[in-house]
């Protein structure tokens, strides 16, 4: 949580926050992080960190989930009560938001952009390399990209999308994209949040 604090800091006041997802499963302060983007009246969309916890009580998923940081999210609950709470908030939480032009989701989904407008679906795990690799081009929808899910090590601009996860959960960056300006804000990870375990 000291990186996010330590981000914060370095935003203007006052400022909307919208969390891309994988809140939950990604380093030692899942609870912690669920319960500062309540409090803190932030905006926030489905990862498949949060996607994956639905399925944490059926052998298969379960020991999915449990491998890839569920484990770390379990150890952060002493309150199993509490722990339900934000498990149903956490898989309320939309897809996809629209900010007049801005699309924003967890992975990136710029080609789905008018099947997602019609029908959600359940893509959250798109990397941009694999997309382009089809030999799809440039999707012209008139809309912006912004998303996460796939770690680079600086943050990705091209003409029609932003992919601004820069790995603080595998010791890299955590950033911040102005949604309006594309200004990023980034920190170092701070050491107190380094996760040792990656099982």
């Amino acid at each position: 949580m000291s990186t996010l604090e330590g981000l914060v800091a370095k935003l203007p006041k006052g400022g909307k926050l919208i969390f891309l997802g994988d809140m939950s499963d990604r380093g030692e302060y899942s609870k912690e992080m669920v319960e500062f983007v309540g409090e803190s009246g932030s905006l926030a969309i489905l990862g498949n960190h949060e996607y994956m916890i639905k399925g944490k009580y059926s052998s298969v998923d379960g020991k999915l989930w449990r491998e890839y940081g569920g484990a770390a999210t379990l150890a952060s609950y002493e309150d199993v009560g509490l722990m339900k709470e934000h498990e149903a908030h956490l898989k309320g939480l939309p897809l996809y938001l629209e900010i007049e032009d801005r699309f924003i989701t967890h992975g990136f989904e710029l080609p789905f952009y008018r099947r997602r407008k019609e029908q959600p679906l359940d893509l959250l795990c798109n990397r941009l390399e694999e997309l382009f690799s089809l030999g799809e081009g440039v999707w012209e929808y008139g809309v912006f990209n912004i998303f996460g899910h796939t770690p680079y090590e600086r943050v990705l601009i091209g003409s029609n999308y932003a992919g601004i996860d820069t790995g603080a959960v595998f010791g890299g960056r955590l950033s911040a994209l102005n949604i309006e300006t594309l200004e990023v804000v980034d920190v170092a990870l701070d050491r107190r949040d380094e996760w040792h375990d990656m099982s």
